[in-house]
């Protein structure tokens, strides 16, 4: 009996449950409730379709977006392979660039040397003339003596100031007086480097103006220890028309002087002491050359011998030589220099005062006795030239020149005290003689003068 009355509890239950949701369907499909039903779904389509569009607009601008940024690296990779081909190219067009400077020096090179060889050929046999005796070779040689600077490339005809060389950009040289190439008794008169300091110039013992430098003239002053001394400005370059001494241009920027005979390929005072001409006398010391008593003869003629000194910067062959340095008298300045070389005797006993006959005398006195008759041997002395000397040390503002002097002796040994070290030996006067810097139409004047060998 409680069974049955449980289920007829439940069925009771179940048949109120389906009578509520009756209702409750019935409420639902009123027409109120079904427009609001309506109302609902139609604003759920509406914020679909809103949001779909939303998302497709997001989608495609990211497409698009995605696009850009493929387009975009697409095209930086062109700019980055673009930039490698181009740096290639830059890097070819500098290796051409170079070869095609490389090869304009090759040229130019050429073209100097076979300027050397048709200068050395024009003047084989021809006299040397009274104006203008050297060839403009030496003074270009590279690189500079002393250093490995190359000089600038100058042909011949890129010489002369008056000739245009837009391209013309030499380096500057000036080496400072702590350099080997001078020797102690020198360093007080190297002069500093007015290229870089154009308004005062200043050195340990002076200290000069540049207005105070007087180009061209003959300028007196005093060192530190109160002796005078006079400075030649002037040169020793001749004119053609009347063989008077010229008058060299100066830099129109620096106010420094131009090398009067052209363009070198260097710049500044290099190697040597003074701006401008730096003059000196030189001795060119000959004999006839001797084998077994019996003079040395080829073709018919005598071979000259000279006396050389071992350059200990260079080891290379220097000829006696003085530098004009305003403290001494020019020609008491070459048989001092020639005393100390030739027999390691400073004795300052060749004098401030000489002058050109004491010279001459000096040297006369080495020419010795015949052993048998006692007669003084022959003895010549010729001033071969005074000028423009072509040098390795020669730049665009500081040149060489010199008083060139020739004294020969018939006999086969002067000089009995000469010193025996290697220092100072006899060598031959040929066209051959590269041992020395001199330029060859020198020494081929000298065997002119004497009717020797030379070729």
């Amino acid at each position: 009996k409680n069974n049955d009355v449980d289920t007829d509890e439940l069925k009771n239950t179940s048949n109120e449950v389906i009578q509520n949701r009756s209702i409750f369907q019935r409420l639902l499909r009123c027409k109120p409730c079904e427009k609001n039903a309506d109302k609902h779904n139609w604003e759920n389509d509406e914020t679909n379709v809103y949001w779909k569009y939303k998302a497709k607009e997001f989608y495609a601008k990211t497409q698009e977006g995605d696009k850009a940024q493929e387009k975009l690296d697409n095209l930086s990779k062109c700019s980055i392979n673009m930039q490698k081909d181009i740096d290639i190219l830059r890097k070819s067009l500098r290796h051409v660039s170079d070869r095609v400077l490389t090869s304009e020096k090759l040229l130019i090179d050429a073209q100097i040397l076979l300027e050397k060889i048709h200068s050395i050929i024009k003047q084989e046999d021809k006299s040397l003339p009274v104006y203008q005796k050297f060839i403009h070779m030496l003074s270009r040689e590279s690189p500079y003596i002393y250093t490995y600077e190359a000089r600038f490339p100058v042909t011949e005809r890129h010489i002369p100031w008056k000739a245009s060389f837009d391209l013309y950009d030499p380096t500057v040289i000036s080496l400072p007086k702590q350099h080997d190439c001078f020797q102690n008794s020198e360093r007080l008169f190297v002069e500093a480097d007015l290229a870089i300091e154009p308004s005062v110039t200043t050195t340990t013992d002076i200290t000069i103006r540049l207005t105070d430098y007087k180009w061209n003239q003959f300028v007196e002053s005093q060192l530190p220890d109160g002796k005078k001394i006079i400075i030649d400005r002037t040169t020793w370059i001749a004119t053609s028309e009347d063989k008077t001494s010229l008058v060299y241009r100066l830099d129109n920027q620096l106010s420094i002087p131009l090398n009067p005979m052209g363009r070198t390929g260097v710049r500044g005072r290099g190697a040597l002491i003074r701006w401008g001409p730096n003059k000196s006398i030189m001795t060119v010391i000959t004999r006839w050359k001797k084998h077994h008593d019996q003079f040395v003869v080829i073709d018919g003629q005598r071979i000259l011998e000279t006396l050389v000194f071992k350059d200990k910067y260079t080891n290379g062959w220097k000829l006696p030589e003085a530098k004009i340095l305003g403290i001494e008298s020019p020609h008491g300045a070459i048989c001092r220099s020639f005393h100390e070389l030739a027999f390691k005797d400073s004795d300052s006993e060749h004098r401030f005062s000489f002058e050109e006959s004491d010279m001459i005398k000096y040297f006369e006195s080495f020419a010795r006795a015949s052993l048998s008759t006692f007669e003084p041997t022959g003895f010549e002395s010729h001033m071969v030239y005074r000028g423009y000397i072509d040098d390795l040390r020669n730049t665009d503002n500081a040149w060489v020149e010199a008083e060139i002097w020739n004294f020969h002796y018939d006999s086969n040994m002067p000089f009995p005290n000469l010193r025996q070290d290697d220092v100072a030996i006899w060598k031959d006067v040929t066209n051959n003689s590269r041992g020395f810097l001199i330029q060859i139409s020198i020494l081929r004047e000298i065997a002119r003068i004497h009717q020797a060998f030379f070729e």
